[in-house]
């Protein structure tokens, strides 16, 4: 079964990503409930831009 991002999914990742970021730092440990909650948010955002916004390579 794919699953399928949204843009609404997408946005409400982001939202949750600049709340996030001042709570985490190099020093969070990766056990760290609010380092994993980052880590899936940035998945999520990296995925629908890959899939959103592909980059081709360019022609010579």
């Amino acid at each position: 079964m794919e699953k399928t991002i949204t843009e609404a999914i997408y946005n409400t990742a982001l939202e949750r990503i600049e709340e996030l970021l001042p709570l985490v730092s190099d020093e969070t440990a990766t056990s760290d409930p609010k380092a994993i909650e980052l880590k899936k948010m940035s998945d999520i955002v990296i995925e629908y831009e890959e899939s959103q916004f592909p980059i081709s390579i360019p022609l010579l």
